[in-house]
């Protein structure tokens, strides 16, 4: 059968097939540690279980409205108030299968082919995927290990073009770890209102942030930058439910309304047990995501001082958001023989070590490592200790 131009060159994702690689072998009976996977290592709270179990038991099971439920959208709007002030109303917000599927929605009817779109590197692979499948063109601005892997302003400004339709910003960042204090995004928000540039604004990590003040979204800086933002939100990091699929785009009016419809032609409404879920999240009452910050925070203060003693590799910034760390691996690779950069690298530690990791060139940070510490304590001493033996074997 004919595959079309658009899809033949598509790859899968990069993250998930290293996870399930890494899967697969421990599968087979090795001892492998899994550390490339977003996926946070905590059950759901109790309420948000109970919830899903009582619309599983006594919810419609009859198509809903395609942008979710009156009474979920709602809640949310009170939520975004509360919690980033920005004033929403219903009708702006769309609920939508994960966050993912929340940007390909944004970018779908944001893009032209032929319109560029900034995008800071290190970069989550599903950007890159998304806008060469809308034959969109990436503009590159690569955000510096030495400066925590956050772009300038004056690095934004000078790759604006007249091409340029939006920038997608990913605060705290996967997979650098990246924190943007309000200053910079005010900053950022500035140059892209000036310049009339849109922006996709993925904030799934928002509530996991370890310093550099409170966040601040795009779409709060103004009543401007809230007509050019779509802002991604989504419950799978802070509420430890990726399976669950639950995430949402809000935006401007009529803008949403024809988000709206490609969905209504494409998926129609996310699961009516996926949205009780989200229902119940916003209206937890446990301080769950306060829970798992300081288990966060906890692991990654281990791994940057464990990460010292690991030969070959460094850290120029601790991260201050999500639960990843970015590791210069490059002195490492050009030890290791017969091995030529982090892909291969990666796959020689999975082999060697028993430690599934991500290769940076995926992200567009060649020489790097992602290292995911969404995974107990144990694992990750684990995984050094596996590290720096395979390593310590070759006389690195």
């Amino acid at each position: 059968m004919y595959i079309s131009k658009q899809i033949s060159t598509l790859q899968p994702s990069a993250t998930v097939a290293f996870t399930e690689k890494a899967k697969a072998l421990k599968q087979s009976g090795r001892d492998v540690i899994v550390l490339a996977a977003g996926e946070p290592d905590f059950t759901p709270p109790a309420s948000v279980r109970e919830a899903v179990a009582k619309e599983a038991l006594e919810g419609p099971t009859t198509y809903g409205p395609t942008p979710g439920y009156p009474e979920v959208r709602e809640a949310l709007a009170g939520y975004l108030e509360r919690t980033k002030g920005l004033k929403v109303t219903p009708d702006r917000i769309v609920f939508t299968n994960g966050a993912k599927h929340a940007i390909f929605n944004a970018a779908s009817v944001l893009l032209d082919p032929g319109d560029e779109v900034i995008l800071p590197s290190p970069y989550w692979v599903t950007y890159m995927a998304v806008i060469e499948l809308l034959g969109g063109v990436p503009r590159i601005v690569e955000g510096k290990s030495t400066n925590g892997f956050k772009i300038t302003p004056d690095e934004l400004r000078g790759a604006i073009t007249d091409r340029t339709r939006c920038l997608i910003f990913n605060n705290p960042s996967n997979p650098s770890g990246a924190f943007y204090t309000a200053d910079e995004v005010r900053a950022i928000t500035e140059i892209c209102v000036d310049a009339g540039v849109a922006i996709i604004s993925d904030e799934v990590y928002d509530e996991i942030t370890y310093g550099g003040g409170p966040f601040l979204s795009p779409a709060a800086v103004s009543d401007e930058a809230a007509d050019l933002t779509a802002l991604v939100g989504a419950f799978s990091k802070t509420y430890a439910m990726p399976g669950w699929r639950i995430g949402y785009l809000v935006g401007p009016q009529p803008w949403i309304g024809k988000v709206t419809s490609f969905q209504g032609q494409a998926t129609h409404h996310p699961s009516a047990l996926a949205q009780a879920a989200a229902l119940a999240c916003i209206r937890c009452e446990e301080d769950f995501v306060g829970m798992m910050l300081k288990e966060f925070r906890k692991r990654r203060d281990y791994l940057l001082e464990a990460v010292r003693g690991i030969p070959g590799f460094r850290v120029d910034v601790p991260p201050e958001g999500a639960f990843y760390l970015m590791v210069d691996a490059s002195e490492a690779i050009a030890a290791v023989p017969d091995v030529s950069g982090d892909i291969e690298f990666a796959i020689w530690l999975l082999e060697e070590a028993e430690v599934g990791l991500v290769p940076g060139e995926v992200f567009g940070a060649s020489g790097f490592l992602r290292i995911s510490y969404a995974a107990s304590m144990e694992d990750l001493e684990k995984a050094v200790d596996k590290i720096t033996g395979a390593l310590n074997k070759l006389g690195i």
